[in-house]
């Protein structure tokens, strides 16, 4: 069977499998690359797409600083209690992951979570590996130790063909195009942001 040439080709491929298989394997994964690599061949950084891409740059920053905000008085409390020698708390970590949606107008004309389509397909294809992550494990690095938000930046992308080198381009934004199946035209259509964290307390008992 020839390989399709169109994005469309491969959006309707890309449905068609998900429906038979309800999960992200190999093949899916397969279509999923070559639609990203194909709409990426034809993407173009208008003035309009670089605002774009510096407006989320700047919403994935905000999401991690109000994270970060969130936790240190946390971690200053659960740091007291292992300084004094808590009877349950042995140890703990935080962890913080920021999901991005691409929300389509529902039948009411409300933007909402897809529940079909290759956008839903698209935030199906973010694993637990790909995740935008921000940890703290009780260590000196702690959270400010963590490249999300001013450590490095990646503004002299190849893809981003020198249109950002005054700019610093998050680490959070090189995860979205290096290490996810989106492609340049999907991020840009991002319109969501779900920020979670999750605290681990810890009690270590011994079985002697």
């Amino acid at each position: 069977m020839p390989k399709p040439h169109t994005t469309q080709q491969l959006d309707r491929l890309i449905i068609s499998h998900w429906e038979h298989v309800h999960d992200v394997d190999d093949k899916l994964k397969e279509l999923l690359s070559a639609r990203k690599c194909k709409m990426n061949s034809i993407f173009e950084w208008t003035p309009e797409n670089i605002d774009a891409l510096l407006r989320l740059n700047q919403r994935l920053t905000n999401c991690f600083e109000k994270v970060r905000d969130e936790a240190k008085p946390i971690i200053r409390t659960l740091q007291k209690r292992l300084d004094d020698n808590d009877t349950f708390l042995h140890d703990f970590w935080i962890e913080a992951k920021i999901t991005p949606y691409i929300y389509v107008p529902n039948e009411t004309g409300t933007l909402a979570e897809p529940e079909t389509g290759i956008e839903m397909i698209l935030t199906e294809s973010v694993s637990e590996y790909n995740v935008l992550k921000i940890d703290y494990i009780n260590s000196e690095e702690g959270m400010d130790g963590m490249a999300y938000l001013d450590e490095l930046n990646w503004n002299i992308e190849p893809h981003f063909e020198g249109k950002f080198f005054e700019h610093f381009i998050s680490q959070a934004i090189h995860d979205l195009y290096d290490h996810m199946y989106w492609s340049f035209f999907d991020i840009l259509k991002i319109n969501q942001l779900c920020t979670e964290m999750r605290v681990v307390y810890q009690n270590f008992a011994g079985t002697g």
